[in-house]
């Protein structure tokens, strides 16, 4: 916080406490001499008539009246004391019938008391709501905690980041809450220039920053900032770079190696070509590399969602299944079953991509001989199922969580045989979470893999009978 506006705020609230305090006082003794000057008059009335009955009538009967008035005088005290403070207990103008004398007075001392109160009560509850309100808005959680280091407010985000429960952790103190022997240390060394990481938390395994601002003399304010997907990140762009340069390291040297022998050996024609053949396949190797590696960064900068824009899958499935037996060249029984009735919502360049990493896995994976069956269907939750099955090696049941990472392969040997660069199945997982979509894959040893593609229901559109007609047409 800023130190001159908490300054600045701390003068304004203590020029109004003075002026406050003056007014209060002013009307305190305005107050006190009319309560007393009307006290000090009724006492003086009852002692005057009965001095004027004394001398009137007798003095026995003076006497007799003044006893009776002072009785009636302080029987009427006690019930207008008791009036008073039935009111007090509930101070409504509903249940209080009014007085006389002095008890008017001091009604109207109490209201105005009350009304003070309240009033201070509305603008501390305004602050308080302001303060709150500021804090909720804020990305990072607040946490105030006193020089004891017990919580005295935690924000909703502070309670999630933190595990903190306000109805139950106010008054607690944090290290019982965050049980971190490094951040029990930070708290003690009373130096908070700079901020504290904690990883591995119970919730969520989060990574929270931890940082400590002087509030006031009593009090601190601990911001914690949730900063888990910044570490993942900055692991997964070391992963990443330690990964290219090993992708890109094993082509280069093979170019490298040959290259020198080129220029240094003299080679006959059959050697030359077997060298050029083996340069020419790792540079497509690299193209590859390089292709995928911008279709990933792209998707990695478009917006969190594709377009909903309605995508032709009769047209599409006709240019795939085209380019698919171009690449199988008769070597596979490809199939292809599509649900005419349904089309997708969404981008098209990323759909095709998708289908077709998927379609050229199993083409790639499969010997020959072997079926490739590709279908489109909708099932009955009217969600939009895109399916490549094929009979090829199968994948090792602890591979399938990890085989859409990048880079991931299961056999290095296999991967380096067929050409490919490890980033299909994760680009295709990328796309997938872009359309709101999961990929699904299940394989066995043996008896080939099943790769899917699940589309949401409000990324599917029914194909009008019109539209259809014509197509079929």
């Amino acid at each position: 916080m800023d130190t001159d506006l908490h300054k600045a705020q701390q003068k304004k609230l203590k020029t109004e406490s003075e002026i406050l305090l003056k007014t209060k006082g002013s009307i305190h003794s305005n107050s006190f001499l009319s309560f007393w000057s009307r006290v000090f008059f009724s006492i003086l009335a009852i002692f005057a008539t009965s001095l004027i009955i004394g001398k009137t009538f007798s003095v026995e009967l003076g006497f007799i009246t003044a006893i009776i008035l002072l009785i009636s005088w302080l029987i009427f005290q006690y019930w207008e004391l008791q009036k008073i403070a039935k009111w007090i207990n509930n101070p409504t103008k509903k249940n209080y019938h009014g007085s006389i004398g002095i008890y008017d007075l001091i009604h109207a001392e109490i209201t105005r008391l009350i009304r003070s109160v309240t009033h201070q009560q509305e603008t501390l509850n305004k602050k308080l709501a302001g303060f709150k309100r500021s804090t909720e808005a804020m990305p990072d959680g607040v946490v105030i905690i006193d020089n004891n280091n017990q919580i005295v407010f935690a924000t909703p985000k502070a309670e999630s980041y933190l595990s903190i429960r306000s109805d139950y952790d106010l008054g607690r103190n944090i290290i019982n809450i965050i049980r971190n022997p490094s951040f029990d240390e930070f708290l003690q060394k009373k130096d908070w220039s700079e901020s504290i990481i904690l990883e591995n938390l119970p919730v969520e395994n989060r990574v929270i920053e931890l940082q400590i601002l002087p509030y006031d003399e009593n009090e601190r304010l601990l911001i914690c900032r949730d900063i888990t997907k910044l570490k993942r990140l900055e692991s997964s762009k070391k992963d990443f770079v330690a990964n290219v340069s090993h992708e890109l390291k094993t082509p280069l040297t093979i170019l490298s190696g040959f290259i020198e022998t080129m220029i240094e050996v003299p080679l006959d024609k059959k050697k030359t070509q077997s060298m050029l053949k083996e340069m020419s396949q790792q540079t497509c190797r690299m193209e590859n590399l390089v292709r995928d590696l911008l279709v990933l960064s792209r998707l990695d900068t478009q917006q969190i969602s594709a377009t909903h824009i309605e995508v032709d899958l009769e047209s599409l499935f006709c240019k795939m299944l085209e380019v698919t037996l171009q690449i199988s060249k008769n070597r596979h029984q490809v199939t292809l079953n599509n649900e005419k009735k349904f089309n997708l919502l969404g981008n098209y360049e990323q759909v095709f991509s998708a289908f077709w990493n998927l379609i050229n896995n199993s083409i790639t994976y499969t010997e020959p001989g072997g079926e490739i069956q590709i279908s489109w269907q909708v099932n009955t939750n009217q969600e939009g199922i895109f399916k490549v099955t094929d009979t090829g090696p199968g994948i090792e049941a602890h591979h399938l969580p990890f085989i859409s990472e990048r880079f991931y392969r299961v056999e290095k040997s296999r991967s380096q045989k067929s050409g490919g660069t490890g980033l299909g199945l994760s680009i295709v997982k990328n796309i997938a979470l872009k359309h709101e979509s999961k990929l699904k894959i299940e394989s066995k040893i043996g008896k080939g893999s099943t790769f899917k593609i699940i589309f949401p229901s409000e990324r599917i559109k029914k194909i009008n009978e019109k539209h259809e007609k014509d197509s079929n047409k």
